[in-house]
């Protein structure tokens, strides 16, 4: 699948959702579902922004975006969407422009919910990016794990994760960085200027095409201590078992289950309701965080990434479901410690924490 069958498929969902609701065109505002709809555009101009510094009218026979004189020469030389589909209605800048359609929605109303249905479910084209950017994120948390030494300050280490993502043309849209007592203190660590001593935790989800993978890494500088292998080991069953819950068919409430029994097996039975579990992925960090009897329907080549914890150590990952099971798109490079886990009569590896 091309980038233009992409389109044109995406285009097709979205004309049954026109049908649907009687309407007469959809109007995509969200920087997440632009990027959705045109196979990887990025709209934002600040990264944090929630709507697109250009948008879309879809209709069921065109696909027409509104932009500005400042985008529309770039959109045209660069993303090349004339050749994709798209026809153009451009403004000045200080004027700005709209659709004026009697039957019009927005992405920023109850549809959102519909079109979220069709982000978190990946097409072929989207799985061949998503495969490279879950290997590009785990390189990118190895480099900069790899760099780190006692003394570094946690403002030091994310900058070396930012510029390693960026480098490999993503974003670190969270960058959470632990280093010893913290780790254990915090559940969301944002860096500080503290002190890297012997432990650190490092955290990212990266942004590219849209597309956001998420995974944490953990180092010790020395020998590790019994403990925090004890519970390195705790927890990697835990996020193994809520992988291997993670099958197409069952619920997301199916899979909490699972992951709540593993917390009771490793004798963890609270922790649980320190931190959110995960859930989703896709165009957001977590599409939805799933919950004890969350009734949404896992699909195959959905995206997944749970983050169970217990105080000083976590475990996080980013899988799609298939129907034979579960494929981990995060998998730590060569040369990381692995943990291997029976989960079910299968095993699954997870990484463990690197001595440095």
């Amino acid at each position: 699948m091309n980038r233009l069958e992409e389109i044109n498929f995406k285009h097709n969902c979205l004309r049954d959702l026109l049908a649907r609701q009687k309407a007469e065109g959809l109007w995509l505002r969200r920087t997440r579902n632009l990027a959705w709809f045109t196979a990887g555009a990025d709209a934002s101009i600040p990264v944090d922004s929630d709507f697109g510094a250009y948008s879309i009218l879809v209709t069921p026979d065109s696909r027409v975006i509104y932009t500005t004189n400042i985008e529309a020469t770039r959109l045209r030389s660069e993303e090349q969407f004339q050749d994709l589909g798209f026809e153009f209605v451009e403004c000045p800048w200080y004027q700005g422009g709209a659709p004026e359609l009697p039957r019009l929605l927005t992405d920023d109303n109850a549809v959102e919910t519909d079109i979220q249905q069709l982000r978190w479910v990946l097409t072929p084209g989207e799985l061949e990016r998503y495969r490279a950017l879950g290997r590009d994120a785990v390189a990118a948390l190895d480099e900069a794990i790899r760099a780190a030494c006692p003394g570094d300050t946690e403002y030091e280490l994310a900058a070396r994760l930012d510029a390693a993502c960026r480098k490999r043309g993503g974003l670190a849209i969270v960058n959470l960085i632990g280093t010893d007592e913290r780790i254990s203190q915090f559940r969301h660590p944002l860096p500080t200027m503290k002190r890297l001593d012997r432990y650190a935790m490092l955290v990212v989800c990266m942004r590219r095409h849209g597309l956001i993978v998420s995974g944490t890494r953990l180092a010790y500088f020395g020998r590790l201590p019994e403990e925090l292998q004890a519970k390195v080991r705790k927890v990697a069953h835990i996020d193994a078992a809520a992988m291997v819950a993670s099958q197409p068919g069952r619920t997301l409430g199916d899979a909490f289950s699972d992951l709540l029994a593993a917390y009771h097996e490793q004798g963890e039975t609270e922790q649980w309701k320190l931190h959110h579990q995960g859930g989703p992925t896709a165009y957001i960090a977590r599409e939805r965080i799933a919950g004890p009897g969350d009734p949404t329907l896992i699909r195959e080549h959905m995206p997944l990434a749970w983050n169970p914890s217990i105080a000083g150590c976590k475990s996080e990952d980013t899988i799609v479901t298939t129907n034979r099971g579960f494929e981990i798109v995060t998998t730590a490079p060569d040369g990381w410690p692995m943990l291997e886990v029976e989960v079910k009569g299968q095993t699954v590896r997870r990484p463990g924490i690197l001595e440095m």
